[in-house]
């Protein structure tokens, strides 16, 4: 009974053996295929990441529309992350992933198409606006070439239309009323100064009332001047100078004569003074003379 004990029990634990063998083997194949399977899938993953993350370089770079590719990027990313806990039954998903970047390969190149487009329009663009430019410059140019000959003419023309005083006489006038030509009077005897002269007729000046600077200069070259008697300051050559009496002349195209009196209230010294005309920004004429 023993030894049939025995056996019996040999045999129950060979084919326990036996079972238990075929259950690891069969374990350790089910583990290695799942092994597998987490590794291509895992490579698949890999690399349709990669290729989505080149899709949206290309497609930013062409001002394509990212929204639908971030999206499909953050599922891929917890996909992958789910593949990691265990969960392999990702072959729909995978074929979604990329049944999705065969249609971004056709987006792309729309974009590219696009893209060579407004290329082509810009650089047709850049080809009218050089085109513009140059016409303008041309027009430009012309324009300033006119412009400064009309500025050339238009300075001959004024310069041309510039009055002209001849015959300038200085007349010395004494207290008492009489008039000595300035080169003969005496400096105890001068009450006022008077300047004759002729204003040339000039086709080119305009008929109208014209102002008419008087400056005198005294033997030191300084300008005799005195508010009080009306003097003041006027524009020369862009520089203020002072002036020792003014005229308003009313201009008629003639050779006409005029007459200016300065009455100064101080004393005129000894030495040869100079008498200066001016009228729209010209001298128009000068003389000198001396007082004994």
């Amino acid at each position: 009974m023993a030894l049939v004990v025995m056996t019996l029990l040999a045999g129950v634990f060979a084919y326990l053996y036996y079972q238990q063998r075929n259950l690891t083997a069969q374990l350790r194949n089910d583990l290695g295929m799942r092994i597998t399977e987490l590794a291509a899938t895992e490579v698949k993953l890999d690399s349709i990441s990669k290729e989505l993350d080149a899709k949206i370089r290309e497609i930013e770079g062409l001002g394509g529309d990212l929204e639908e590719l971030t999206k499909m990027k953050n599922q891929l990313e917890a996909d992958r992350l789910a593949l990691r806990r265990g969960n392999t039954n990702l072959t729909n998903k995978i074929r979604e992933y990329e049944i999705f970047l065969r249609q971004k390969d056709e987006e792309i190149v729309r974009l590219r198409e696009e893209n060579q487009q407004l290329l082509s329009e810009r650089d047709e663009l850049v080809t009218i606006t050089e085109t513009l430019r140059r016409e303008k410059q041309t027009v430009e140019d012309s324009l300033t070439g006119a412009l400064a000959k009309t500025e050339v003419l238009e300075g001959k023309v004024h310069l041309a239309s510039a009055l002209k005083a001849r015959d300038i006489k200085i007349f010395a006038i004494s207290p008492k009323g009489k008039v000595r030509d300035g080169e003969r009077a005496r400096a105890r005897r001068i009450d006022k100064i008077r300047v004759d002269f002729m204003l040339e007729k000039n086709p080119l000046a305009e008929q109208n009332t014209k102002l008419i600077y008087l400056r005198i200069l005294d033997p030191n070259g300084a300008t005799i001047s005195d508010t009080s008697t009306g003097s003041g300051t006027f524009l020369f050559e862009g520089e203020t100078h002072p002036y020792t009496f003014t005229k308003e002349v009313n201009y008629n195209n003639t050779n006409q004569d005029v007459s200016i009196i300065y009455d100064r209230t101080g004393d005129f010294n000894p030495g040869t003074y100079t008498v200066q005309l001016y009228c729209e920004g010209f001298l128009i004429g000068e003389n000198t003379f001396t007082i004994r």
